[in-house]
């Protein structure tokens, strides 16, 4: 069954793991694959999730260095035949004029292949970028591209802390939006006010709410932190100060932050009855922590599988 098939039944978990490409500077993207075979080996995943970073000005100096990467598009398409995964595969639109953009679009489906994308935004929407908004690009591939070929399947960021970002969401459902995933969570406050907004105004919409991937992160150091912050994450000062004490290691208490979080927004489901179907996705933020987020996975997963399995208000 395809990612897109399991995403659109409610009932059915999904689990989807993101990592980056490769550095240039670490040789082919072949030889990154042996990683990709090395998770598949620990755990079952529906879907690798290929993110695309831009640097902004607007955030600041970047905390750790940059460094080139392989091209996402190229990276999912060696997955898929190598490994034999579906790639999601994320890009940022706004860089680019709307035209570069849609013959991005044609090349990413019909030369790499890659049925599933991402449409991220920018920075900040009081920046004047010369690219198209996420809202027109989920349009036109849903309006023209999905009309003249084999469809593509859309999904968009989620950032819970963002004001009225529920009426985002629906917005961009009617675009063509199909999922959301949402930035790395440390918190289940903003997330959970987000889901109940979301619900309601689907309820008076008369429309079905897209699955959520709630997105978790292990952090083994300050630096990584100082990272995930740079990237606009939210960690709550209790949060962080947690992560930082002693005894344990960093790695473990972020562990037992994201279980605490997913319980909660787990159980808030439950108890509210909530139709929103929502999804599990994992990322390593540095190559490092690559063990580290195997077991997060396996962790979170195993009480993931278990709340779709007794949960009843999907069907």
């Amino acid at each position: 069954m395809r990612i897109r098939d399991k995403i659109k039944k409610p009932q059915r978990p999904v689990v989807a793991y993101e990592i980056l490409p490769p550095r240039e500077k670490d040789g082919t993207l072949n030889s990154y694959a042996e990683t990709i075979s090395s998770l598949l080996s620990q755990t079952h995943i529906d879907a690798i999730n290929i993110p695309e970073v831009h640097d902004e000005a607007g955030r600041g100096d970047r905390p750790i260095v940059n460094q080139k990467r392989g091209e996402p598009r190229k990276f999912g398409m060696l997955l898929q035949d190598i490994v034999g995964i579906e790639a999601i595969v994320n890009r940022v639109v706004v860089h680019e004029n709307h035209d570069l953009q849609k013959k991005w679009i044609h090349e990413t489906h019909e030369k790499y292949e890659i049925e599933n994308l991402i449409i991220v935004g920018g920075e900040s929407s009081s920046i004047s970028y010369e690219g198209p908004t996420v809202n027109e690009a989920l349009s036109f591939i849903k309006n023209d591209f999905n009309r003249e070929s084999s469809s593509l399947f859309s999904g968009c960021i989620a950032i819970p802390s963002r004001k009225n970002e529920s009426k985002n969401l629906l917005r961009k459902s009617k675009n063509g939006a199909e999922f959301f995933t949402t930035q790395v969570l440390y918190d289940s406050k903003n997330i959970i006010k987000m889901i109940d907004n979301y619900q309601d105004l689907c309820n008076s919409n008369n429309t079905f709410p897209r699955r959520i991937l709630l997105s978790f992160a292990p952090v083994s150091s300050q630096k990584n932190i100082d990272f995930l912050k740079w990237l606009g994450v939210e960690i709550p000062n209790n949060t962080e100060k947690y992560l930082q004490a002693r005894p344990g290691t960093m790695t473990d208490r972020s562990l037992d932050v994201a279980i605490e979080t997913l319980n909660e927004v787990l159980n808030h489901i439950t108890e509210n009855n909530l139709k929103v179907p929502l999804g599990l996705n994992v990322e390593h933020i540095m190559s490092y922590n690559f063990q580290y987020s195997v077991e997060m996975l396996q962790e979170l997963a195993r009480i993931y599988r278990e709340f779709c399995i007794k949960t009843k208000q999907y069907n």
